[in-house]
């Protein structure tokens, strides 16, 4: 009776073990079924839109002409081959894979990276930005120095304008001084009209003062501003003469006068109207 109730505890005792096992190694079994999927998951989920499009990337620039479902089902074999638990694919898996496929698709199209000729897709490849900023920063570049060079000479303009004005200020007030002063002169700003002394000039003027029209009879004349009358001054250091003074002829009105730049005006009709 001993005997055998020490054999009895003996197999009892062996099966909870064997039990205990079994219970053990379906417990492992279980969570390493846990970690896969949510490894699975934390791969379909955390790569986002991002990583797809990588893929995507390289799998058109590698084919260079494909399809839609090509590229998806590749993808979706190599995400399924990568899983632990292969058998138990799930239908949910891939159609989030096909859908990220897609969307990134739609980026690609958008980014002009690739083409979509019907079902058919071609790889036109990345953008060469670096090159073609490069270009537009030389362009840009470009337009800025006209642009300042252009603001250096009107600057400079006014300078000489202003130096013409200040010289001819310290004229006047030196003839005034004098006693010598001209009591008629000249409103600035003015155009004036330079010929032969002896052409035939018919002059029409209307009411308002506002049209001249001069005829020459085919006399060469010359037009020039008061900024050039100016520069010539400045440059000659000498008032003008008495006989030049007759010689010319000018009409002047402050309302007249369209706005211009500061680059003195000289017009010759025998270099223009060639």
């Amino acid at each position: 009776m001993s005997c055998g109730n020490v054999s009895t505890d003996c197999q009892s005792n062996h099966g909870t073990k064997n039990m205990a096992s079994h219970h053990e190694n379906a417990s492992s079994l279980n969570e390493g079924s846990i970690a896969a999927k949510k490894k699975r998951e934390s791969r379909l989920k955390g790569g986002g839109l991002r990583q797809f499009s990588n893929i995507v990337c390289q799998k058109l620039e590698s084919k260079v002409r494909t399809t839609y479902n090509e590229v998806a089902d590749e993808i979706v074999a190599e995400f399924s081959g990568a899983r632990d638990d292969a058998a138990a694919s799930s239908e949910s898996d891939e159609k989030n894979i096909r859908r990220r496929v897609y969307d990134a698709l739609n980026v690609l199209l958008a980014l002009d990276i690739i083409a979509g000729d019907k079902k058919e897709i071609h790889w036109k490849g990345l953008p060469n930005t670096h090159i073609k900023d490069l270009e537009e920063i030389k362009a840009l570049r470009l337009r800025l120095v006209k642009k300042i060079g252009k603001k250096v000479a009107y600057l400079k303009g006014l300078e000489e304008k202003i130096v013409g004005l200040q010289d001819l200020l310290t004229r006047n007030c030196r003839l005034l001084k004098c006693g010598s002063a001209s009591p008629e002169g000249f409103s600035l700003p003015f155009i004036l009209v330079q010929t032969s002394p002896h052409a035939t000039v018919e002059i029409e003027i209307s009411e308002d003062m506002q049209l001249v029209h001069f005829d020459f009879n085919s006399t060469p004349f010359s037009l020039h501003d008061d900024a050039y009358i100016l520069e010539l001054m400045r440059y000659n250091q000498q008032p003008e003469s008495t006989d030049a003074s007759q010689s010319f002829s000018a009409h002047s009105s402050s309302s007249s006068v369209t706005p211009r730049g500061t680059k003195p005006f000289h017009w010759n009709s025998e270099t223009h109207l060639k």
